[in-house]
């Protein structure tokens, strides 16, 4: 079994966080090895190769990756413009769904009214109890967290991935589409 003080995030000021969550993913790391360095004393691990190895297997956990497919699938649907959540809702959310298992099963329900807050909480339930679950030493450092520690960790990993992939998804979109979207937005700009 492992520590928790493992992992010990500073959860103080998530705009802060979310600021620098935001400056890792305008660096482009080039492989999630470097994006996890970056991201490792975000999660509470600390500098270092171990915290990079640490947050590393949270990536690659199968919990994670299922849960996020799932998230692609049911969210972001190719879009390259989806909001981000806001952690305080999301937070909130969490205490308020984390006994009820419908929220996080493979199963899904109707999700069609959800919000962004609904698919991150959703998404941050699946990937916890799956690791928790998990027979695999993978991501074991979040295992035996609490819920808002599980919660700050999970959704700021989720949003750097958001971010990535909707970069990936703009850079495959039509040109066409590209365009329109550049003066969609410069018109609300005005």
């Amino acid at each position: 079994m492992t520590s928790s003080r493992m992992c010990d995030p500073y959860m103080d000021e998530p705009a802060q966080t979310r600021h620098d969550v935001k400056q890792i993913f305008r660096k482009k790391p080039a492989n999630i090895e470097m994006a996890s360095r970056a991201l490792a004393p975000i999660f509470g691990l600390g500098d270092g190769f171990l915290a990079q190895q640490r947050a590393q297997t949270l990536f690659t956990h199968p919990a994670f990756r299922e849960s996020f497919s799932d998230f692609k699938h049911n969210y972001l649907r190719g879009q390259w413009d989806a909001p981000i959540a806001d952690y305080m809702d999301v937070h909130e959310l969490a205490h308020k769904f984390e006994k009820n298992p419908e929220t996080y099963e493979s199963k899904l329900p109707d999700c069609a009214d959800w919000t962004a807050e609904h698919h991150y909480t959703r998404f941050a339930l699946r990937a916890w109890h799956g690791i928790k679950e998990s027979k695999l030493a993978l991501a074991g450092w979040l295992k035996d967290v609490e819920l808002c520690t599980a919660m700050f960790v999970l959704f700021h990993a989720l949003m750097y991935l958001q971010l990535e992939t909707m970069r990936d998804y703009k850079r495959e979109a039509p040109m066409k589409h590209r365009i329109k979207n550049f003066f969609d937005s410069r018109k609300t700009d005005c």
